[in-house]
């Protein structure tokens, strides 16, 4: 049986990474609706069962990552973590992002802290609660961020810790965790001591890493702009993360790769090539009409298109560079290598609101309207008519009759489980109601009588024996309830004349006694 060959795999891998029984049944309840939508099939189900036990981890909040599961599979992670997003996007699962709090006590433990674990670990949590209150954490990966956080804490408690140990242990790029290092020295928390910082809470927000790169990067181009040389030689627009030389490294030209020049070369050539055949096919057309020359085809010859000056295309176009006694000075470019853009370059149509919503929905009708003549029937061409998409679906259907009848076969055996456990919840919920009702009028009727509410009458210890061993859920706590009298021991009036008579009679013995 898959379902059970499933649950024997996540019981070997949860039992390698120490994980308890309910991860068990929540990852084999995830595995059961993956075999359902067919999620198993082409996938490995190693990959398909640390998927499951991962998201699992996810909703419980535990302290395990992927990497581990990695780990444990020998898989690649990057394997891993592919499955695993088709597999939540399959199941349209919202998991709340990471807290890096989480892996603080359990990476404290590997760097040989001594007794000091417990101090550096609770400096370690201040220090990302620090970060999230400075914008660090958004967007950031939990594993650097804690990285940064126990670097920081276990220095400013007198060990030596480089960079590589704590890379080493959480298994994350050392340049990552020198970035988050360095955004946390630009905070004014990072001035603090160790005991200023524990015990003074500053009120202050810091802005966001990003948005003080992107003011940087927008002054260094209105710089360039209006040509203003002192500024940007100055040092006040150089990277604050960096010091020194490294600092000063965005006025140095940056120079090309043996791969990029390549490309450039290659670009070049075709850009040459591009030119030489539209100038000769003019050349062939005019001669055939008599009506142009050759140099006036050379002046009029343009590229059909240029690979090394893509932004002319682009509205805004990168203004020339600055060249200083050293160097020349660049116009500065985002991250999509584009010329920055500064907000008053902003065109009027960029200037205005979206008139389109997020999500809507389409009506063809009227953006058919809107389409050229000439494209009329292409436009038809790619869209079928209602009857074209009965015919066909028809055809699926016939063609797949048996899958289909499968799946409806399932999904009525589905309904109808989940109308048989919704029946039994609701049986025992009705059966627990009257137990309850039933103890709670048996114990106000003790304690009006004087009674101690907490010993048990002969009703009570019955309904007791019936609630622990279940004995049945079709029990009619009314009728037993007839059985005892208002003592709670059993009712004589239901006992025949022989069986009251000697009742009567040990009764009237132990009175002599």
């Amino acid at each position: 049986n898959t379902l059970a060959q499933g649950r024997r795999r996540i019981q070997d891998v949860a039992g390698f990474m120490r994980l308890g029984n309910h991860f068990v049944d929540a990852a084999h309840r995830l595995y059961t609706v993956a075999v359902e939508k067919n999620f198993t099939q082409g996938r490995r189900r190693a990959h398909v069962v640390a998927a499951c036990l991962y998201t699992a981890c996810r909703q419980e909040k535990s302290q395990h990552m992927l990497i581990d599961f990695s780990d444990a599979l020998q898989i690649n992670v990057y394997v891993l973590g592919t499955c695993f997003l088709k597999f939540r996007r399959m199941l349209g699962l919202k998991l709340e992002l990471i807290d890096p709090c989480l892996y603080i006590y359990r990476f404290a433990a590997h760097l040989n802290l001594d007794e000091k674990a417990n101090e550096v670990a609770m400096t370690a949590l201040r220090i990302v609660a620090r970060m999230k209150r400075d914008w660090i954490v958004a967007g950031r990966r939990p594993a650097g961020i804690c990285a940064a956080a126990l670097l920081i804490a276990s220095r400013a408690h007198g060990f030596d810790r480089h960079n590589q140990d704590v890379t080493k242990v959480l298994r994350v790029c050392g340049l990552t965790v020198m970035n988050r290092v360095r955004e946390f020295e630009a905070t004014p928390s990072a001035a603090l001591g160790l005991d200023e910082f524990h015990k003074r809470d500053i009120q202050e927000e810091a802005d966001p890493p990003v948005f003080i790169k992107n003011r940087i990067r927008e002054a260094r181009a209105r710089a360039v702009q209006e040509n203003n040389v002192e500024l940007l030689t100055s040092g006040a627009l150089d990277n604050p993360h960096f010091k020194g030389n490294h600092a000063g490294r965005w006025r140095r030209p940056r120079a090309l790769t043996e791969r990029q020049s390549q490309y450039t070369e290659m670009y070049e050539q075709l850009e040459t090539e591009l030119k030489e055949d539209k100038l000769d096919t003019e050349m062939v057309d005019a001669a055939k009409r008599e009506d142009l020359g050759i140099e006036d085809l050379r002046k009029r010859a343009n590229p059909l298109c240029s690979f090394l000056r893509a932004e002319e295309g682009f509205e805004h176009r990168a203004p020339n560079g600055i060249s200083t006694l050293h160097t020349q000075i660049s116009y500065p470019r985002g991250i999509n290598q584009r010329p920055v853009i500064l907000p008053n370059q902003a065109t009027a149509e960029e200037l205005v609101k979206p008139a389109q919503k997020p999500e809507d929905k389409l009506n063809f009708e009227e953006w058919k309207k809107g389409v050229l003549e000439d494209a009329d029937d292409e436009i038809d061409f790619l869209f079928r008519t209602d009857d074209e998409v009965r015919e066909r679906e028809a055809v699926f259907n016939a063609q797949n009759k048996e899958y289909i009848e499968s799946q409806q076969q399932r999904e009525n055996e589905r309904l109808v489980a989940e109308a048989e456990k919704r029946a039994k919840e609701e049986d025992e919920l009705a059966q627990e109601e009257g137990r309850r009702r039933y103890l709670k009028s048996s114990r106000s009727r003790k304690r009006k009588e004087g009674w101690d509410p907490n010993e048990l009458t002969t009703e009570e210890a019955l309904m007791e024996v019936v609630r622990t061993r279940k004995i049945s859920r079709k029990i009619n706590y009314d009728a037993m309830s007839a059985l005892f009298d208002d003592t709670g021991d059993f009712a004589t009036d239901l006992l025949s004349d022989k069986d009251r008579e000697k009742q009567e009679k040990q009764e009237g013995a132990l009175g002599a006694i």
